[in-house]
């Protein structure tokens, strides 16, 4: 089974923690980022990716929609899982069907269920 390479991007470190052991669990190799600056940096900076997760409200100028534009820019159709406790918020995003919504709060499980549906896993 091919690993898959995952960026996480989280400002909270707890859900952030709990999701990338989770993933470590399932052999997924996921890079974090705490805020849109450092995804965007990780984007600058690897192989792309398999997947996204990203919350949309984050602290500073880069929420997770610019994310999202930047990841898919770099790797047409890339999956991407959108979590926020701010549904509204996805109005600014035209969804395909590559993409996920999880409102927040939610479960670990959920978000792998998301990926394995996303991926085929």
């Amino acid at each position: 089974m091919k690993r898959l390479k995952i960026l996480l991007v989280e400002d909270d470190d707890l859900i952030r923690q709990l999701l990338s052991e989770a993933m470590g669990d399932l052999d997924m190799t996921p890079a974090l980022a705490a805020s849109g600056e450092e995804a965007l940096d990780l984007l600058d900076q690897n192989e792309p990716f398999n997947l996204l997760i990203t919350d949309i409200q984050l602290p500073g100028s880069v929420d997770g929609l610019d994310i999202a534009r930047v990841a898919r820019s770099k790797t047409p159709g890339m999956p991407i899982i959108f979590t926020t406790g701010q549904p509204d918020r996805m109005a600014q995003w035209k969804s395909g069907p590559g993409d996920v919504f999880i409102p927040k709060p939610y479960r670990p499980s959920d978000i792998i269920a998301a990926i394995r549906q996303l991926t085929n896993l």
